[in-house]
């Protein structure tokens, strides 16, 4: 198969065109990369801000959620369903009493959770809970860290479990997220802390 080449002068006219393009200088280069380094240095904070806030919102869903189940299995089983906390490790248990003795024996179910690094079960000093008083322990059920679901789904006492991101420990409640359980009726509800509205949690 023969290759059909082109007319001199269209040659000459494709040749002249591509010469008479000009590339990037140096300088041109040097300033579309400062440019792009200016502007990924000023969308670095607001993305740390929202990965942190992304962050300790799962953290505190999940908690949230848990003693959502917990309260749910304690009536579908129809007996007590235990939740211990622990501020030292930043971790929890599920412990589903089956025979109501207040122990965890082999044949029953435990679920055991952690928190991320990110997340700690913690409060800064000065913040107040949804109902305004002042907070003295991060997880208080009336003094204890435990809070025990039974089978009319009420809780053994009211109380809130604190979280703040690492970030955030003895410097700003900006990301502060508290989950409280009312003893009454054993309600699980999610809250944000935000200082500009009154009250502060939502």
């Amino acid at each position: 198969m023969k290759t059909r080449k082109l007319p001199e002068k269209r040659s000459k006219e494709i040749r002249r065109f591509l010469e008479s393009q000009d590339g990037f200088t140096l300088i041109e280069m040097l300033i579309t990369l400062a440019v792009i380094g200016i502007a990924f240095a000023m969308s670095a904070p607001n993305f740390s801000k929202w990965k942190d806030k992304h962050q300790i919102n799962g953290q505190a869903q999940r908690v949230y959620f848990d003693l959502m189940l917990a309260r749910t299995t304690a009536v579908k089983n129809n007996n007590n369903v235990l939740v211990t906390f622990s501020t030292t490790n930043d971790s929890y248990s599920i412990h589903d009493d089956t025979d109501g003795d207040g122990v965890e024996d082999a044949s029953e179910s435990t679920k055991s959770v952690s928190l991320e690094e990110n997340a700690q079960f913690a409060f800064n000093s000065g913040i107040s809970d949804i109902d305004g008083n002042a907070v003295s322990a991060a997880v208080s059920f009336g003094g204890s860290q435990v809070v025990t679901f039974d089978s009319r789904g009420q809780a053994s006492a009211s109380g809130s479990v604190f979280l703040l991101h690492e970030n955030d420990v003895g410097i700003t409640n900006a990301r502060a997220r508290t989950i409280s359980v009312l003893k009454a009726t054993g309600a699980v509800d999610y809250w944000t802390y935000d200082s500009t509205v009154t009250p502060p949690w939502s």
